[in-house]
C-alpha cells in the first residue's frame, strides 16, 4: 500500500509542469520573495533605493538602454510578497520622444517574447496628423496605447502613462501568482 501512494504520488508530481515554480522575472530577478528581499536582489543590480511611499519601494537605475529609471517594487499589502514590477522610463514633453520610446521597448519586447497577445493603439477623440495634437490627446485621456506579452509566467504591458502634463512610457510585470491583486495595483498611481 505505501509502495502504491508513493508511486501515486511521483506520478502526480511528474505531471507538474516544470514551470509550475518559476516567475516573472525583471531585470534577471524573479518576481517573488519580500519586497525587501527584491529590493537587496535589485540593488545588486545597480539599482539604488530613494523612497518608500504607501508602503510601496522606489528603486532607481539603468533599465533597457534608459538611465534613471524609476521602478516600483508593488507587493501584495496583505502577505508583503513581490506581485509586481513597474518602470516608469524618462518623463517626455513630446510625442515623438514618447512614441520613440514606446516603439524601442515594443521591439524588445518583441525580440523577448515573441507577438503581443493585445494592442491597443488608438485617439479616441478622432486621428490626429500633429504630434502636440496627439500628446493633448494622451493628457486628455482620450488615447491608449498599450501592448500586453504574456508567457507562462505573467504578463507584461507596455503602455503609455500620464499624470497630468507628465507622460512618460511604462513597464508592468504582474507575475502570475499575484495576478488578480497586481492588476489592481497598476491602475493605481504608485
Amino acid at each position: 500500500m505505501k509502495k502504491i501512494i508513493l508511486s501515486i504520488i511521483a506520478v502526480a508530481m511528474a505531471m507538474i509542469p516544470a514551470s509550475a515554480g518559476k516567475h516573472l522575472s525583471f531585470k534577471g530577478v524573479e518576481i517573488t520573495g519580500s519586497k525587501d528581499e527584491m529590493v537587496a536582489a535589485l540593488a545588486k543590480k545597480g539599482f539604488r533605493y530613494e523612497e518608500e511611499n504607501n508602503g510601496v519601494p522606489l528603486v532607481i537605475g539603468n533599465f533597457a538602454g534608459y538611465r534613471d529609471v524609476e521602478v516600483n517594487v508593488i507587493p501584495d499589502f496583505s502577505s508583503n510578497e513581490v506581485i509586481a514590477i513597474r518602470a516608469e522610463f524618462p518623463v517626455r514633453m513630446n510625442w515623438v520622444k514618447l512614441e520613440k520610446d514606446y516603439s524601442t521597448l515594443k521591439e524588445l519586447l518583441i525580440k523577448k517574447y515573441g507577438e503581443p497577445a493585445e494592442v491597443t493603439e488608438v485617439f479616441r477623440d478622432g486621428p490626429h496628423d500633429e504630434s502636440a495634437k496627439k500628446l493633448v490627446s494622451l493628457i486628455r485621456g482620450n488615447c491608449i496605447w498599450e501592448s500586453v506579452f504574456v508567457c507562462k509566467e505573467g504578463k507584461i504591458t507596455l503602455y503609455m502613462k500620464h499624470q497630468g502634463p507628465i507622460c512618460c512610457v511604462c513597464l508592468y510585470y504582474q507575475d502570475n501568482a499575484g495576478s488578480k491583486t497586481a492588476e489592481k495595483a497598476m491602475l493605481k498611481d504608485i
